[in-house]
């Protein structure tokens, strides 16, 4: 699998680390993976209460299924009390990405806090039609 690091992820006041890997996340609490023109980079928020954030960039279709199971697998391992999806790097999305949805949700604790965040109109769209927001909260400010 070929790293990169892309656009504006990992997210608003972070830094890229300076390796990615693939799971389980390296020592400061960052991977990133990427397969099929999808990266997803992941890193857990300072404070130790589990908090992270997802970065979706490129185009997500069926065959980055297998990136998108890495990241419910580590998801699942950390049980986070909340989940940031920031979409607005990605510049397709099929239904691959409502069921990716469903599975962070299924993955993560029941009390766990879901947002999808930054997302284009098009994927906003798809998100709102999937009925997504009965499971994630949809919002353009992460707080």
């Amino acid at each position: 699998m070929r790293l990169q690091v892309v656009g504006r992820c990992p997210g608003p006041g972070m830094s890229h680390a300076t390796q990615g890997g693939t799971m389980p996340q390296n020592s400061d609490g960052f991977y990133q993976e990427s397969d099929h023109g999808l990266t997803v980079t992941a890193r857990t928020l300072p404070g130790g209460d589990r908090r992270t954030y997802l970065c979706l960039a490129g185009e997500i279709d069926i065959a980055s299924s297998a990136v998108l199971s890495k990241t419910v697998d580590w998801l699942t391992a950390l049980a986070p009390v909340s989940v940031l999806v920031d979409l607005a790097e990605l510049t397709f999305a099929c239904s691959t990405l409502p069921n990716f949805v469903v599975r962070v949700r299924q993955a993560v604790p029941d009390d766990a806090e879901l947002i999808l965040w930054r997302a284009r109109p098009a994927t906003e769209w798809m998100l709102r039609v999937t009925d997504m927001a009965t499971i994630a909260t949809i919002r353009d400010e992460p707080h």
